[in-house]
């Protein structure tokens, strides 16, 4: 089942204009473009969808307002405390899921390990970075009255029209996904890679889109067995003893030999067809400082540096090479 498109809107040429006017990008903090300093929070990074830091930075009024409900609460847009999504297995989950199967890896890979659809931990990146959701679309709006339980596997505009119809801010019709740039009303429409002369970052390379046969492979168990580079093999053994409520559950890269899964260990999931990469297992959404509190949190939200590619310092391939032996 496929969510439904957000409908189209007039004068698409004189809303743009706005966005190309704005002096800033809204991006992560490496960018120069960016107002996001992407440290000490989510809120401070490209997935706080209020856009606060904008605003915070003296920047130019909050675009994204004409093109979005602006929910004010930063973690609505992803989560709720009551009458979450119950068509996933994902904490407290707000956001509408794309129900449709995906094209998933069918390259050759090491081992030839099995690969299928992603998993929960991927669905939920999904949600935003396949493109076909607006990133507004959420089942529990904040306040009393915004709730629909249908949101929770098919899009509806006429829900999310309720917000800004309610003299709250927020576009009637307009409510944006992040791409393909081809559909008049998407992200990418501004944010492209022609946009580089209007200070506006180009978001193109993060619309995952549904076909993930040129992406890292998802859903791919990680090996069984015996593992070590002292022995020649792929793939370095994770951690297994983790345990929470529904037990042994993920496997990590136990870094600093603590036995708990730190935001800066790649993990894999157990979804019942044993351990498998996920998108989780190399971003954390909520950011991962590079040295520790109060320091900047590591590009693209990796969990494991990859180092920095303008200075050469950190350790390149970083996060690669904390799987693979190579």
């Amino acid at each position: 089942m496929r969510c439904l498109k957000s409908k189209a809107f007039k004068g698409v040429f004189a809303i743009s204009a706005v966005f190309f006017s704005i002096s800033a990008a809204i991006a992560d903090g490496w960018n120069p473009f960016t107002r996001a300093p992407n440290r000490d929070s989510i809120e401070f990074t490209r997935h706080n969808l209020t856009l606060s830091y904008n605003v915070q930075a003296g920047g130019a009024g909050n675009a994204m307002d004409l093109f979005r409900n602006q929910y004010v609460e930063i973690c609505v847009y992803c989560h709720t405390p009551h009458g979450a999504n119950s068509q996933i297995d994902a904490p407290i989950w707000n956001r509408t899921i794309n129900t449709a199967e995906y094209q998933i890896y069918d390259k050759p890979r090491t081992l030839n390990r099995p690969i299928g659809q992603p998993g929960p931990n991927s669905l939920t990146c999904l949600t935003c970075h396949d493109g076909t959701i607006s990133i507004d679309s959420i089942i529990n709006m904040p306040g009393s009255g915004f709730y629909n339980r249908a949101q929770e596997t098919a899009m509806n505009s006429t829900f999310l029209d309720q917000w800004g119809q309610s003299g709250r801010t927020g576009p009637v019709g307009l409510h944006y996904r992040m791409g393909p740039t081809q559909d008049a009303g998407f992200c990418t429409l501004c944010h492209n890679t022609d946009s580089s002369q209007t200070a506006m970052s180009s978001f193109t390379v993060f619309v995952i889109g549904t076909d993930l046969r040129n992406d890292h492979p998802i859903g791919i168990q990680y090996p069984e067995g015996p593992y070590g580079k002292e022995i020649g093999v792929d793939f370095f053994e994770p951690y297994k003893g983790f345990s929470n409520a529904s037990g042994s559950d993920m496997w990590f890269h136990d870094r600093n030999g603590n036995t708990y899964p730190d935001k800066n260990e790649p993990r894999m999931y157990n979804t019942g067809e044993n351990y498998e990469v996920e998108c989780a297992s190399c971003h954390d959404p909520h950011g991962v400082p590079i040295n520790g509190p109060d320091s900047q949190f590591i590009p693209s939200f990796l969990r494991v540096s990859n180092g920095n590619v303008n200075t050469g310092e950190g350790n390149p391939s970083g996060l690669c090479l904390t799987c693979h032996v190579k």
